[in-house]
C-alpha cells in the first residue's frame, strides 16, 4: 500500500485560481488548512499532545507521521484527539489519508480504485509492482482538468496535493530561515549537538563545512527515517531543508514549476544543462554575488542562496563570514533582488505583488515596498526594503 504521494520535490506554489470548481464527496475539514496559531485551545492540545503533531508539522502539510495513517490504524487515543480537532472518520480517510491504507480490493468495494486509476494508477502499481504513475510527479497546476476531477474525489486539492507550507515566514527568503544550521559547533548546545552526532551522523567538521555532509545532497524526504526524524528535532521540515541545504540540487528538471522554474531558467540553467554533467553549467554559476544581474539574484534567492553561500568555489565555512547580519531584521538589507521575475508565478507560494508581510511595487526609478504592517511608503533606489 504506496503513499499516495510520493514526492520528489515538495514546494508551495500558488499560481491563481483553479480552473476547475473543487467538489468533493466529504464536507471539507477547512480547520486543517488553518495556521497551527489559528486552531483553539482544545484542538492544539490534542494534536499534540495525542497526535504528537507539532507547530511545524501541522502547518507543512502532508509531514507529521501521523497523516499516513487511515482511520483504522489509528490508536484509540488517536482516534479521540481526531475527533477533538474536528475530523471524522469520512474526512480523515479521504483528506488526510487519501484511502491510501486501503488495499487495492477495498479501493474496489468503495469505489475508488476508478478515481485513482484516472491517476494512472494500476493494481500492479499500487501493490509495489510497477513503477508510480506520472501524476506523482507533477504539480496541481500541471495536472488535467479530468485528473483534477479524479484528485477532487479522493479530497485532493491544490493546497494538499502540493502540501503548501503554512508556516509563518516574515522575510525575503522563500521559507522559514533555518538560522541554528549556520551557527558554528561550538555555539550550538548541548543538546543540539548530541541530535545532530546521534541521528544525523554530524561531526564538528561536517557542520562546519556547509554541504560537505551527505544528506545535504539529498532531499528531505529521501532521508532515512532516523534522519529526518533527527532533522526535524533541530528544526527542519521538508520546504527549508530542501531550499537552504539542498538547493533543491537532487531534484528532476520534471520537478521545477511556476517560480521554481522561473529560478533555474532565469539563471541559465536548460534540462540538458541540469540531467547531463557533460554540459557546461550556465554562466551565472562562475559569477559573484555582486556580478548577478538584479533578476538572477532574485533566483538564487529563490533556491534560499545568499551572498555568503552562492561566493564560493569550495563549501563554505561557518567560522569564514558573520551570517548573522545577512538575515536578521536588524542586518543590511538585500540590494538589487529583482522579485519581479515572480509577478506572474507568485513567489513561493505568496500571490503576486506579496512579499512576506508587505506588498511590493515597481516603477523604473524605485523599488517602491508598501507594507501591509508599516504606517507608510518607503523607497529606496536600486533595493528593496521587506518587512
Amino acid at each position: 500500500m504506496p503513499s499516495t504521494r510520493s514526492t520528489v520535490a515538495i514546494a508551495a506554489l500558488i499560481t491563481g485560481a483553479l480552473a476547475t470548481e473543487d467538489i468533493f464527496p466529504v464536507t471539507k475539514p477547512d480547520f486543517r488548512y488553518e495556521e497551527f496559531s489559528n486552531l483553539n485551545r482544545v484542538q492544539q492540545k490534542a494534536a499534540i499532545d495525542q497526535l504528537d503533531y507539532t507547530a511545524v508539522t501541522w502547518n507543512a502539510l502532508g509531514l507529521a507521521d501521523v497523516e499516513r495513517k487511515g482511520w483504522d490504524y489509528l490508536t484509540t487515543d488517536q482516534q479521540i484527539g481526531a475527533t477533538q480537532i474536528g475530523f471524522t472518520k469520512e474526512s480523515w480517510d479521504c483528506f488526510i489519508d487519501h484511502y491510501s491504507s486501503a488495499y487495492w480490493a477495498e479501493l474496489v468495494a468503495n469505489n475508488k480504485a476508478s478515481q485513482y486509476m484516472r491517476l494512472g494508477w494500476s493494481q500492479e502499481s499500487w501493490e509495489g509492482e510497477g513503477t508510480h504513475p506520472s501524476t506523482e510527479g507533477k504539480w496541481w497546476d500541471q495536472l488535467s482538468d479530468d485528473e483534477k476531477r479524479a484528485a477532487n474525489s479522493l479530497c485532493y486539492f491544490k493546497m494538499n496535493w502540493d502540501n503548501v507550507d503554512m508556516n509563518p515566514n516574515d522575510s525575503y527568503f522563500p521559507y522559514n530561515f533555518p538560522e541554528f544550521r549556520y551557527r558554528p559547533w561550538d555555539e550550538l548546545s548541548l543538546s543540539m549537538q548530541n541530535t545532530a552526532i546521534g541521528m544525523m551522523n554530524y561531526t564538528e567538521d561536517l557542520w562546519n563545512n556547509l554541504g560537505t555532509h551527505v544528506a545535504e545532497k539529498n532531499t528531505f524526504l529521501n532521508l532515512d527515517s532516523k534522519t529526518r526524524e533527527g532533522a526535524m528535532e533541530l528544526g527542519f521540515y521538508t520546504h527549508n531543508f530542501d531550499c537552504f541545504m539542498n538547493h533543491y540540487q537532487a531534484y528532476y528538471w520534471s520537478s521545477f514549476h511556476a517560480d521554481l522554474l522561473v529560478a533555474v531558467e532565469t539563471l541559465g540553467w536548460t534540462e540538458d544543462a541540469w540531467t547531463n554533467d557533460m554540459q557546461s553549467p550556465p554562466l551565472s554559476e562562475s559569477k559573484y554575488w555582486a556580478d548577478l544581474t538584479p533578476e538572477e539574484k532574485a533566483a538564487a534567492t529563490r533556491m534560499c542562496y545568499f551572498e555568503e553561500t552562492w561566493d564560493t568555489n569550495v563549501y563554505p565555512t561557518l567560522k569564514d563570514f558573520d551570517i548573522s547580519t545577512a538575515i536578521t531584521p536588524d542586518g543590511p538589507l538585500p540590494k538589487d533582488i529583482n522579485l519581479n521575475i515572480y509577478e506572474t508565478t507568485g513567489y513561493a507560494g505568496r500571490s503576486p505583488g506579496q512579499v512576506a508581510a508587505g506588498q511590493y511595487v515597481f516603477n523604473a526609478s524605485y523599488r517602491t515596498v508598501v507594507s501591509s504592517t508599516a504606517l507608510g511608503v518607503v523607497a529606496l533606489a536600486g533595493a528593496f526594503l521587506f518587512f
